[in-house]
């Protein structure tokens, strides 16, 4: 025999019992499936003198999700805010921040050296507006007549304009500045909401923000959540007497996580804009609620054990999330208000086990 030959053969001999544990391994795997197949239906009496209890499936429409942390506020832009009219040398504040306040309410005063200039200016732009006024009707019966060139009544139009929109801007300002008899000068609310003023401390100059004010409907809660939640969200509960709805959604990710905006149900929750809040979000939800004692494991796959008169059929589930006392699952078969198992299960377990291994 050749040195060829004899060095093939450990190889084919190799080969050869390869095949044979693999066929084996396929055959127990069958036998231990068609068991387990043959086990679909066990009577009770196999499960011995054990002491056995049942539980009512019952159908679950929502579940309820893992716990989340919102922060009370509103969204951006809705705030209504108010800045100086003119440079200051100090502002006074009257209302605590966070407060409800009405309109027209005095929310701060303020000192300066341009306050006077701020009020000559207002009643200048009356005056101005009332002298180009009566400008503007004069001449434009002569424009009319023909006998004002165009040029001079475009320059005559245009200042009457100017001054208009001026005192215009003024009256605008008059909304939130009240000017006294004494001449002093104060900030008032032009909306009732929450007042919120800024954090910052130099707030000295023209065009800076003195406070915000947030109208009730826009105070929401600020909720960042898994994207798996994403369109299964019912509504968060706070607490037993405060649930919050669902108003929006952004629907740009931050990674993993998306923000949505909730706001109360009723009046009884108490929010306080820049509180965290916990908030347990309720899911729709079509399957079941299960009793966790009910359910068991076999060949890699969740099980429950349905009554039927003598015997329990075995039902495979899908666990979808839990809770204190029970899972919420899917299953193929309708479960919906049968008998499941919920004592002595790894009892039965332990027989479907020693039946695979048979």
């Amino acid at each position: 025999m050749s040195l060829l030959l004899v060095k093939e053969i450990p190889k084919i001999l190799s080969c050869k019992y390869a095949l044979f544990y693999l066929c084996f391994i396929v055959l127990f795997q069958m036998s231990s499936a068609f068991a387990f197949e043959k086990s679909q239906v066990v009577e009770l009496s196999s499960l011995g003198a054990f002491e056995l209890k049942f539980s009512t499936v019952k159908k679950a429409n929502l579940m309820v999700g893992q716990n989340l942390i919102g922060e009370v506020s509103y969204k951006p832009g809705e705030n209504y805010a108010v800045v100086l009219p003119f440079d200051v040398q100090k502002v006074i504040y009257h209302a605590e921040n966070g407060r409800y306040v009405n309109q027209g309410e005095t929310i701060a005063s303020v000192e300066g050296f341009d306050v006077h200039h701020y009020i000559d200016a207002f009643e200048s732009a009356k005056k101005i507006l009332e002298i180009s006024a009566s400008h503007f009707e004069t001449n434009k019966q002569y424009f009319d007549n023909k006998t004002l060139k165009t040029a001079q009544w475009l320059e005559i139009t245009k200042n009457y304009y100017d001054a208009k929109l001026n005192l215009e801007h003024f009256e605008h300002q008059m909304s939130f500045v009240r000017i006294s008899k004494d001449n002093k000068i104060s900030l008032i609310s032009p909306k009732k909401g929450i007042l919120k003023t800024p954090n910052f401390q130099h707030i000295k100059s023209k065009g800076d923000l003195v406070f915000d004010v947030i109208n009730l409907k826009s105070i929401k809660v600020k909720i960042t959540t898994p994207l798996l939640y994403n369109g299964g969200i019912s509504h968060f509960v706070v607490s037993p007497t405060c649930q919050l709805k669902l108003t929006s959604i952004e629907n740009i990710a931050d990674k993993y996580h998306q923000i949505l905006w909730a706001s109360p149900t009723s009046e009884h929750c108490n929010l306080t804009l820049g509180q965290s809040v916990k908030v347990t979000p309720i899911l729709s939800f079509d399957g079941y609620e299960i009793p966790k004692a009910a359910i068991f494991e076999f060949n890699e796959q969740n099980y429950i054990a349905i009554k039927l008169e003598n015997n329990v059929s075995l039902v495979a589930i899908n666990i979808i999330a839990a809770n204190n006392n029970a899972y919420y699952a899917t299953s193929k078969e309708n479960i919906v208000n049968k008998q499941v198992l919920i004592s002595s299960v790894s009892i039965l377990q332990g027989k479907l086990l020693k039946l695979g291994a048979e």
